[in-house]
Formats: structure tokens, sequence, C-alpha cells
């Protein structure tokens, strides 16, 4: 029985903690955390003249230690946990009251305090459970019936600073330090716990650079899932700990048992039932003992009404034998062999009765320990359910469960939290599959599953007011007559898959143009007229031609070769890699900035460094995609994908695939802005307005187009001032300069050599300068370079306008071009007004 009045005001007074560490407000906040370190207290109150008014708790400390914030140069009172959950003492008379109160307000100390509110000590889960010895109930529960299986983790190589964020984060009092074996299995070797952070905060340690193998409590004191409870709390009170590393027979990590989890077990409500259903159990046998011994009265009254009978019989037979003397010796011996049976009968009637007896011992020993196993049970039967509705409770998944005789039961997952609240997805599945038209198809599908005892896998769609919602679905038999239905939402695939098609076919149209018009001009250029003017066309035009056909090739080689495995490549992305694959392709889409050939040699070498340290395979080939893609830092949301080289690949193609459909735009308007600058010239007429634009990365541009051809021999050394100003100029005829002197300075070297760039500010000019280390312009045709027509090319491959074309856009700029040259390098000089 559980304890009086007097007994729990014994108990509660046991419990009290009459002296807490208390502190004032304006103590420094390290000061707290090392006398919590010293004393060992897990938690300190902060009071004022003599007033309860916060407390900080070894997980305050935790908290505050991952905030990076300075300890130093904080008090208590910053800290502190105020507006405190406390007892008067007048009100604590029922110590399953107070363990009732911790447990529903979630906290571990509980301020007890006399009717003018001042402190009389405070009551802690471990006082409780210092107090509280129910010793059966610990002994009849098993350690795996009430431990926390869910355990946060680290590795020995993680630093404390992340173990410490992890208990803020996930409100944890400690973390498990194991070793991966295979798979899931986990090897425990340490922990750490609040009071440790606790300590390592008082002890100044870097929490950042030290090791959880360096400072976990190490060796463990595990204990066994099949233990009982009695046992746990026997070691956490021998120990003077209030935790305990769970593992399984394996000497994998299994779970966590606290102290808290102890408190649960021995929950008020829980042990009045026990104690109610062994009163019930006793009184049912009790009241089958009284039965069976009515019986036994009964049957010894017959016994006696037998004897008395038996007697009168003897009196009666005596009577006659005296009347005779001849007959008296034979009465008296046949007296004497009744007396003798009797006797006989008795003791074997004596000797039934205790056989029977220890028999009715023996079957009320069994059903005590029958009920005791029923009791089990039940416990173990009511844990599996709660189990199983809590993995329906984290279902959207559809889950039917059908049979031969077309009966349809459905599973009480969670649907209602993926659509609206008016959608009934599991009644219109069953109404629009196997109650419309298509019912008879859909029960023949389930007959087949039942009759091969195969799983089938398909995808259908139901009608929802006005759309509809896919679902990829599989039937599995459960038994010979029955089978389970799951089916999961995969409409967002759906629509990607048709949005990735319709991509597909735009891209496939546009293809079809593009190719259609490099017909035309092709069918152009053979019917020209013979001169220096078509030819001079022709050579601006095959430019950006040449870049369109680059790309073209790029965008139908990656359609060729991927465009059928897309979709299952999709479809066996799941979601959160889908996710983190768009995110990596709309980061590369993003990076606009610029950089040197040598920035981006630091960027891959930094990347392989990072990727190196996180285990990632070939981290230099990675990094070198990485830097292609633009991608130069913040990669690790992107360190699952780069596992996976195949999805690295596709994502490298596909941002290829961009951006040469952004080169066929961009050629293309080149394209067009060169036979306008034709027009221009020929007819001085002006193009577009002027708007503001950036030097540098039209250079950038024009490289970026020219990538193909430089990238093999050419290095290019670029000399950019940083924070150039904008200039207003017409952007898309600058780019068309910077566009024909590349070209030119390429031809010059052959496609081999070195390029130098340099772009600067000098008084209120930009200054743009290209350097080839090609052979030189001759000096008797410089007079000649800029004039229209003047070329030194072959017919078909320069018509002569390109240095004149560039001469009038600079001049349209106010501007004016210089160059300079000698055997083995030529410089071409832009001055742009600001």
């Amino acid at each position: 029985m559980f304890p009086n009045l007097s007994d729990n005001q014994t108990l509660i007074e046991q419990a009290l903690e009459r002296h807490p560490l208390m502190m004032s407000p304006a103590t420094p906040l390290s000061e707290a955390i090392a006398t919590m370190s010293r004393q060992g207290a897990s938690y300190t109150l902060i009071t004022q003249q003599e007033k309860l008014i916060g407390i900080i708790t070894e997980r305050d400390v935790v908290r505050l230690a991952v905030s990076e914030k300075p300890l130093e140069e904080m008090t208590v009172s910053e800290v502190m946990t105020q507006n405190l959950i406390t007892c008067s003492r007048d009100r604590a008379n029922n110590i399953f009251d107070l363990l009732t109160l911790l447990h529903s307000a979630q906290i571990r100390h509980l301020p007890i305090t006399d009717a003018d509110g001042k402190l009389l000590g405070v009551l802690t889960g471990e006082s409780l459970r210092a107090v509280l010895k129910p010793t059966d109930l610990l002994q009849m529960r098993r350690v795996a019936d009430i431990m926390t299986k869910t355990v946060t983790t680290a590795t020995p190589e993680t630093s404390v600073f992340d173990v410490a964020q992890l208990m803020a984060t996930q409100r944890r009092s400690c973390v498990a330090i194991c070793t991966q074996e295979t798979g899931f299995l986990k090897i425990p070797v340490g922990i750490i716990t609040e009071r440790d952070v606790v300590k390592f905060a008082a002890q100044n340690i870097d929490l950042a650079q030290t090791k959880a193998e360096a400072v976990m409590t190490s060796p463990l004191l595990p204990v066994r899932s099949d233990a009982t409870l009695w046992e746990a709390n026997q070691k956490m009170q021998q120990h003077r700990i209030r935790r305990l590393v769970v593992i399984d027979e394996g000497g994998y990590l299994a779970g966590i048992i606290t102290q808290t989890n102890l408190l649960q077990a021995l929950d008020p409500a829980q042990m009045y039932a026990t104690v109610e259903l062994l009163q019930q159990t006793i009184a049912e046998k009790t009241r089958t003992l009284q039965q069976m011994n009515e019986q036994m009265q009964q049957a010894e009254a017959q016994l006696r009404r037998a004897n008395e009978n038996l007697e009168a019989q003897v009196q009666a037979r005596t009577k006659e034998l005296m009347e005779t003397n001849a007959q008296l010796m034979q009465a008296l011996e046949e007296r004497t062999v009744v007396e003798t049976e009797v006797r006989r009968l008795n003791a074997i009637l004596e000797q039934r009765v205790e056989e029977r007896t220890a028999q009715l011992k023996e079957t009320n020993q069994k059903l005590l320990q029958e009920i005791r196993d029923r009791q089990i049970l039940n416990e173990h039967l009511e844990a599996s359910k709660n189990r199983m509705r809590a993995v329906f409770a984290g279902m959207t998944d559809i889950i039917l469960i059908l049979d031969r005789q077309r009966n349809i039961e459905a599973m009480p997952t969670n649907t209602s939290s993926a659509y609206p609240f008016e959608w009934d997805i599991i009644s219109e599945t069953m109404a629009q599959l196997f109650q419309d038209g298509n019912g008879s198809i859909w029960w023949q599908q389930v007959e087949n599953v039942l009759d091969t005892q195969q799983t089938i896998n398909f995808d259908y769609k139901i009608s929802v007011e006005d759309g509809e919602i896919w679902f990829t679905a599989s039937i599995s038999p459960l038994s010979i007559n029955s089978a389970i239905w799951v089916a999961r939402d995969i409409s967002d695939r759906k629509i990607a898959e048709i949005t990735l098609r319709h991509k597909n076919e735009e891209l496939a149209h546009t293809l079809q143009k593009l190719q259609l018009a490099q017909q035309e001009l092709i069918h152009s250029e053979k019917m020209a007229v013979l001169g220096q003017l078509v030819a001079g066309v022709a050579h601006e035009i095959n430019t950006p031609l040449g870049a369109i056909r680059s790309s073209v090739q790029n965008i139908v080689d990656f359609l060729t070769h991927n465009l059928e495995k897309l979709p299952q490549f999709f479809q066996n992305l799941s979601q959160e890699r889908g996710e983190e694959f768009f995110a990596l392709l709309k980061k590369s889409t993003q990076q606009s900035t610029l950089f040197s050939s040598k920035q981006r040699r630091q960027f891959k070498k930094a990347l392989s460094q990072q990727l190196e340290n996180r285990a990632i395979e070939n981290p230099d080939t990675v990094a070198d995609t990485l830097v292609d893609m633009g991608i130069y830092d913040q990669i690790e949301p992107f360190l699952p994908l780069l596992q996976d080289k195949n999805i690295l690949r596709t994502a490298y193609q596909i941002s290829t695939l961009q951006i040469s459909a952004q080169t066929i735009v961009t050629a293309a308007e080149r394209a067009a802005k060169v036979v306008f600058a034709l027009k221009t010239y020929t007819h001085n007429n002006p193009a577009g307005e002027k708007v503001l634009a950036n030097v540098t990365e039209g250079i950038e541009t024009v490289l970026i187009l020219y990538s193909n051809q430089i990238k093999q021999s050419v290095e290019i050394i670029r000399n950019y001032q940083n924070n150039l100003p904008y200039i207003l100029c017409y952007a898309d005829e600058l780019n068309q300069v910077w566009t024909n002197l590349i070209h030119n300075a390429l031809q010059a070297m052959n496609y081999k050599g070195t390029l130098k760039i340099d772009i600067g500010k000098q008084d209120n000019q930009i200054l743009v300068s290209f350097t080839d280390s090609g052979i030189g312009i001759p000096e008797e045709i410089m007079p000649k370079i800029f004039e229209p027509f003047f070329t030194t090319k072959p017919a078909g491959v320069g018509s002569g306008l390109g240095l004149d074309i560039v001469k009038k856009i600079v001049e349209k700029h106010g501007g004016e071009i210089k160059v300079k040259t000698v055997p083995g390098q030529t410089t071409f000089t832009v001055f742009l007004p600001l």
C-alpha cells in the first residue's frame, strides 16, 4: 500500500534539499558556473533580499556555452530563468502529487516555500528517487520497457562545441559518444553530460578545439536492456550518476535510461492500478479458497454422519451378539474388523484431503504466475499498439487492407496533414477506384496478387475538385486471402516530369529554328555577290556563328545522350536529394562574379582541400567540376550529392546546357549587332540608347565565348583595377569591339601564346588594353589597318571591316583607339570617356 499522510510528510521532509546552492543576481556568470562545477551542483537559485527570483541549471549553461557569447562579461541576472514554478509547504501533502507536478511541468527542480514565500528547500527527481523505494515494482519491469530509444550520438572526433550544440538544439541532457560498426549499429565508448559542459565552461576549455574523445566520461557504466529497473536504480545510486547507456546483447547502443525514466516508471496512476489489480486477484483467490474450505467442511460432516450411522449399527450388532453367547466371539471379531476398516478408510480420506490441499496450493501458484504473465503480456501489447499508432500517425501514405471477399479496411495514417482539410483522400481513393465502373479492374489486380503471391507496382491518379493527384502504389500479399495496398503521393514528381518534357520540347524547337537559321545563313553566303563587303560580313558573322554552332552541338550532344535517361534519373532521386540537386543548379546559375585563372586555381585548391577533409572521393576532380559550374564556396549543403559521381556529372551537364543556351542567345544577338554595326557605318544612324554598363563584365563575356579556343594553348593574364565605375555606353557595340580585338589577337597568335588584358581608370577615362604575343603588325601596313575592307586574310576568313567597325564604335563613344606593335608583341588600347 502507498504511504499515508504522515508517511508522505516524512518522505517529503527526507527528499527536501535544505541547503541548495544560492547566489545573488549580481554574481558574475563565470563565477556561478565555476561554483556549480566545484560543488557538483545541477542548479543554483538566485535570491535577492531572501526572496527567490530565478534559477540557473546545467541545461542553461549548455545553451550559453554554444551561443558563443562572452560569459565573462555577463551576470546571472541576465540569463537566469524567471517566473519559477514553486509549491508552498502547506500544499505539499502528497509526494506523488509533487512527482506528477515535476512531470507535467517538465522541470527538474521544484522550490518549496513556507506560507510567507520564504524558501525551505528544493525537491529534485534525484531526491525523490532516493526516498521512493518501491523495489517490487522496479524488479517486475525491465530497462527495455521504459528506456529512451532515440539517443543523440556523436563520434569521438566531434568537437565538444558541436556536442554542446546538439544538446542545446535537441534539448538533450547528454550525448552518447559512439563508434560506427556496420550499418546503423553503434558501439558506445563514452558520454558527455550537461554537468560535464558546465565543468568545461568553468575550466575555460576551448570547446571548439577540443575533441569529444579527449574529455568524455570513459569507460562507460552501461546496463543491458534486459536488466530490471531495480538493477539500473542500484547502479545509479552506487555510482552517483543520473543516467545509464543501454546496450543490447551484442554490446551495441540500444537506448538510454535516466532518473526521469525511473520516476515515470513510478507514476502514481500506474502504481495504483498495479496495486488494485493485485488486490482484486487476491480477493478472487480468497473467495476460491473459502469455497474449497466449505466443500471440505461438508465432506467432514458427511463423514461424521457416516461414523454415527456406523456406531448405531455396531450397537445394534452388539445387542444381537449379547443375546447369544455363541455369537459373541464372532460379533467381537466382526467389530474389530469393522473398526480396522474404518481406521483404514479414515487414513485414506485424510491422505486424499492432504493431496487435494497440495493440488489446490499448486493450482493457486500457477494462477498467480499466469496473472503476472498475462499482465506483462498486456503491457507489451499496449506498448506495441502505441508504437503502431505512432508509426501510422507519422505516415501520409494511403494504406488499405483488401481480401478476396472484397472487403476494404483503411489504416489510420495521417493523410489529412498533407492535403486541405476538406479533402478525404482515402475515401476518394476507395470511391473512384473500387466503387465506380473501374472497380472490377482493380479487384482483378488484387486477385492476381493473391494468386501469384507477388507484389505489383503501378501509378494511378484520382480527381479532386478541379485537379488531379498522382500516386505510386504497390499491392503486396499479406496472406493467401488478404493483401496490403500502399500508395504515396507523387504529384510533384509528375509535375516535374511534365515540366521537363515541355522544356525538352522547347529546346528541340529552338534547336530546329537555330539549325534552320544556320542553313539560311550558309545559303545566303553561297549566293552572295563576290566582293570585299560581303566577304567582310561573312568574316564578322562567322565568329558568333561559330559560337552558336558550338553551343548547339553541346545541346544536341546532351539531348542525344541524356534525354531518355533524365526522367529515370529524376525518378530515382529522393525528395531530399532532388531539392539539393535543384539547389545546386540554382547556385550554379546565380554565380555572376568573374574570376581570373589564378583565382579559379586558388578556388579549386581550397575546394579540393575541403572535399578531402570531408572524405569525398577524387577531391581534385570534384573541385574542378564545381569551379567550372561557377560554385566556389558554401558547398556544405551539397556534400551528400558530391558522394554520387552520376548526380554531380548530370548537374554539370545541365549547367553546361544552360550556359550553352545563354551562349546561343548572346551569339545570335551579336551576329545581329554585327550587321547592325555595318549598317550604322554605311548609313551613319544611331543604334539604340546608352545604358550603364561594366566594361569588365563585357570583356569577360567575350572571353567566355572564346573559352574553347582559349583554354587549350592560350594563357589569359587579367590586370583589372578594382571598383571601376560603370560607364554610359552602347554596351552591345562595345562588346563587338572587345570581340574583334580579342579575335584578332587570337588569330595573330595562331591560338597559342599569351593574351594580357589591362583595365584601369586614368583621369576621366577608362583604359582597356589587349596585348598579344603574336608576330606583330608589319610597319608598311600599319596606316591601313583601320581602313574599311582592308585585310591580309584570304577571302571568307576576313572582310576587313573588323578594326574599321571597332574604330567607328570607339569614336561614337567619344573615345579613341591606339596601337603599338613590335615583333612578338602587339597592344591595342581603347580610351573611353566617363
